[in-house]
């Protein structure tokens, strides 16, 4: 797989385009068509595959292509359709408008004419007139292509508001279509991340995408791993791909409306208010229309530029001393921050920049951030600035953050471990210790890490005596000396919970909850948000998914009231928040979630190509969709291979070995098995016994005598005795879908106790099992269809249809049957159920299927018997016979049922 080399910009999700203009063409109201994109957007590309559609239609198309050479030439854009017209005919508009409708009307031999014009916004005046008068006249039909800039002569245009042509607007490429266009370009698939990256840098403009792919793979921020292409982190300057496009746009901007942009660029985003200082309103209008700059929507919301990527490209492009000068203008010497999502890591790039000082604590806060939001650089820079205004111990914690969240464990232990090892503040030891808690359980390391850290770090604050460890924090610091024994307590209870100690981490979280409800100031704003985060992950794994899913909402609204100070938690807060959702059975707000977060102004983009595409995939898996959740499943592996942070890298194998399995694909299954078995078993120790029970559920057909569930067994009664209740249901469910019964009561008593719809569905499928009542298991197929439990559906109907044959209850069979087989058509990749009564009618003699076919085409008895040379009886007969072997009672039945044999075979 190698970069596409040849500079093209294909093209990508413009059918829709296409079709709204080919609709407009021939609608008998309308005349045409004004397509408005800006530069970049494809419109030449577009035009150039709209011909041959148009002349597919029986209509002929002619192409113009206006410029800004001609753009004062009489009739310079026609030039190609009236040159063999003679001189004195292009001296009035009538005679031109006669020579261009003669050369149409023989060019087009009879068919309807459409015009193509590329950059329409040039065409002179005198080709706009005479167009124009064709489309009023219904002489021609015509197509515009437009960037949005006021056209050199506004007649052809006025089409639009006076109504004979519609407007179709170009807009910017879905995170989607981007990921389309990446693998056309790059030839190859790309992780989710690097899909949402460059969609949302480029603003889906295709032209932009095509710059920054060259520029991304040119200084290695995007490599090639495992025949994925992913982002490594690590993000270099602008460099010629992107400077020379952004030179390219910002040709002919007058001196204001470049100054403005570059201000705009710099800071983030401003008010109209703010940029009033430098320039007239006019100015700022003008950019919108040109579509380089985007509107806040209201009156106090900001001005963007319109491609988030050239906030990078002008940083390198406007020299360091008008930038200064541009700031002090705008912002004079204030450090008022504006809220994360409107530019606050901008705003202080562009303060750094210009030499303003900066208070180390909002450096800091800055720094923890941007390491969160995949601004590696930013934090970098944020944490070296503090560390220069004294603050060295907190910034190096920060400089170690950067390297966890890139997945360089080992390196930023070793960051930390100077930290602990020197002076630093309670706050900041406690900080310290934390962070190399997470790199050390990350990179492998059992989670009795934790403890260990956490208590050697309580020594030592112990023996520094109370309230100080070393040097004072310096001014501004964000140091919090109180928060040093809640943030050790709640690494322990980390510990607890990822050893699936969930007792005892009860117990400690309602001792931590009485403390810090005694504390007359309030404990630090990130404590109870995190309690409620352990609660909400400790009530999840019990099984108490209504009661997880409320305290882990209440966490994410922490966040959002946080004003960014809480932003490098949402994330994680995220996953939790998705695995609970799923733990209760709601698939579709579980869906929401994971969308919501992509949507949000800033992102950790490994959680975007990693846990969160994994948790998608298992949501796909629930619903029986295990083609698709493969798809999702190996670019997120590559992802998780180089930066972990919900440790689910093993747990993401064992469900893509399981998928692997039910698609036939053994290979690839014992490859993904061989990987877990190398990599370090990282995770919960619940999560691990799950994602080994996938494992023995992929192993379990290898046997020569079928099945071989044993070790899926030995595991159900291992998380059992742990106790594990969630890893527990989960494993007893997959033993149930391979046939095993015989601890459906276990899985009926499980899901009584646990919460959520889920729950419901699989009580009454396991008691129904327990009982062999048909009629309870297809009331549970149809619950568990109506939260997409799909796989489940089927089972329970073909374990119905079964119990049905055994009473002789021939009817409920067949409808059982039906059943079983609309919900196995909806799996992807799994055969019919091996054991599955799936009789049809070709189980009908011969003579049976003639008369059976032709009752089923509408034929009466009587006309049967006709054609068949039998007695009217005789066909009764068999018709009796016919019915009582399918299980149905009508002639209707008949017919559905030799429809579905056609649509088996």
């Amino acid at each position: 797989m190698t970069l596409r080399e040849d500079g093209s910009v294909p093209l990508v999700g413009t059918e829709r385009i296409l079709g709204a203009i080919v609709h407009t063409l021939s609608h008998p109201d309308l005349h045409g068509a004004l397509v408005i994109g800006e530069t970049g957007m494809g419109k030449s590309a577009i035009a150039r595959r709209l011909v041959p559609i148009i002349d597919g239609q029986h209509k002929r198309c002619f192409v113009i292509r206006a410029t800004s050479n001609l753009a004062d030439v009489p009739y310079g854009s026609l030039g190609a359709y009236l040159s063999d017209a003679a001189p004195q005919a292009l001296r009035s508009s009538l005679s031109a408008l006669r020579a261009l409708v003669a050369y149409l009307r023989e060019a087009s031999q009879g068919r309807d004419a459409v015009v193509i014009i590329d950059d329409a916004q040039y065409l002179d005046d005198d080709s706009s007139h005479i167009l124009t008068q064709l489309v009023v006249s219904r002489t021609i039909k015509v197509v515009l292509f437009s960037n949005g800039i006021p056209p050199r002569s506004g007649e052809l245009f006025s089409l639009y508001t006076d109504g004979f042509i519609s407007r179709v607007d170009l807009t910017g490429l879905s995170d989607a279509d981007a990921g389309k266009f990446c693998e056309s370009v790059l030839g190859g698939p790309v992780t989710r991340g690097a899909e949402a990256y460059f969609a949302r840098q480029s603003a889906g403009n295709p032209l932009m995408l095509r710059a920054l792919l060259d520029h991304a793979s040119a200084t290695g921020e995007l490599v090639l791993r495992d025949g994925v292409w992913c982002l490594t982190g690590r993000f270099h300057p602008p460099g010629p791909p992107l400077t020379d496009l952004a030179k390219t746009l910002l040709q002919g901007l007058s001196e204001q409306e470049r100054t403005a942009y570059e201000a705009v660029s710099l800071s983030g985003g401003l008010t109209a208010a703010r940029l009033a200082r430098l320039v007239e309103d006019a100015v700022a209008q003008q950019l919108l229309r040109r579509g380089l700059l985007r509107s806040p929507g209201s009156p106090t919301g900001l001005l963007r530029v319109a491609h988030p990527m050239m906030t990078r490209v002008m940083r390198a492009l406007v020299p360091a001393g008008r930038s200064a000068e541009l700031r002090r203008q705008v912002f004079d010497d204030d450090v008022t921050l504006p809220a994360l999502q409107d530019g606050r890591i901008e705003y202080l790039n562009w303060a750094l920049d210009a030499n303003v000082p900066v208070p180390a604590t909002i450096l800091l806060e800055a720094a923890r951030t941007a390491a969160h939001v995949s601004r590696p650089e930013s934090a970098l820079r944020f944490a070296g600035a503090a560390k220069a205004g004294g603050g060295d111990a907190a910034s190096a914690v920060e400089e170690a953050r950067v390297r966890v969240t890139l997945g360089e464990y080992a390196v930023a232990v070793a960051m930390l471990d100077q930290v602990l090892a020197g002076p630093a503040r309670p706050g900041t030891l406690a900080d310290a210790a934390t962070l190399k808690a997470l790199a050390c359980v990350r990179r492998g390391d059992d989670p009795d890490t934790l403890h260990r850290i956490a208590e050697a770090c309580a020594a030592r604050l112990e023996a520094a005596g109370a309230g100080s460890a070393g040097a004072p924090p310096p001014e501004g610091s964000i140091d919090e000396a109180g928060s040093a024994p809640e943030d050790l307590t709640l690494l322990h209870l980390l510990g607890w919970v990822l050893e699936g100690q969930f007792d005892t981490a009860r117990t400690h979280l309602e001792a931590l909850d009485t403390s810090l409800s005694s504390q007359q100031a309030g404990p630090p704003a990130h404590v109870p948000v995190l309690v409620l985060t352990l609660r909400g992950m400790i009530d999840g794994a019990l099984g108490l998914s209504d009661a997880a899913h409320a305290e882990l909402r209440a966490a994410l609204e922490n966040v959002d009231r946080s004003q960014g100070r809480l932003e490098h938690l949402r994330a994680p807060i995220v996953a939790q928040y998705v695995s609970a959702l799923m733990g209760s059975g709601d698939f579709s707000t579980a869906t929401e979630a994971i969308d919501e977060y992509r949507r949000q102004p800033l992102v950790d983009l490994s959680y975007v190509s990693g846990a969160l595409p994994v948790l998608q995939a298992v949501l796909e898996v629930r619903r029986g969709k295990y083609r698709a959740a493969l798809r999702i499943l190996v670019p997120a592996l590559v992802s998780l291979r180089q930066a972990d942070s919900e440790m689910l890298l093993p747990y993401a194998l064992g469900v893509a070995a399981w998928c692997a399995h039910s698609l036939g694909e053994k290979d690839a299954a014992d490859a993904f098995e061989q990987e877990f078995n190398q990599v370090p078993g990282t995770g919960s120790r619940p999560m691990l016994l799950v994602a080994r029970a996938y494992l023995a559920a992929a192993n379990s057909g290898s046997s020569e005598d079928g099945h071989d569930l044993d070790a899926l067994r030995d595991l159900a009664e291992a998380a059992g005795s742990a106790p594990f209740p969630a890893c527990e249901k989960d494993t007893l469910e997959l033993l149930l879908a391979l046939g095993d019964t015989a601890r459906a009561w276990r899985l009926a008593e499980l899901a009584d106790s646990f919460e959520g719809s889920e729950a419901q569905v699989l009580s009454q499928y396991a008691h129904a099992l327990t009982a062999a009542d048909p009629d309870a298991l297809l009331l549970a197929a149809d619950k568990a269809e109506s939260i997409q439990k799909v796989p489940l559906a089927a089972d329970a109907s073909a374990r119905a249809m079964r119990l049905y044959a055994d009473k002789g209850d021939v009817r409920a069979r067949r409808l059982a049957l039906r059943a079983m087989r609309r919900r196995q058509s909806l799996l992807e990749g799994v055969l019919p159920h091996e054991e599955g009564d799936t009789r049809t009618s070709h189980e009908l003699t011969s003579r049976e299927r003639e008369i059976a076919k032709l009752a089923a085409e509408g034929a009466t008895n009587r006309a049967i018997a006709r054609i068949l040379v039998l007695s009217t009886r005789t066909v009764e007969g068999h018709l009796y016979r016919i019915y009582g072997k399918l299980g149905i009672t009508t002639r209707e039945e008949l017919t559905a049922e030799f429809t579905n044999d056609q649509d088996q075979r």
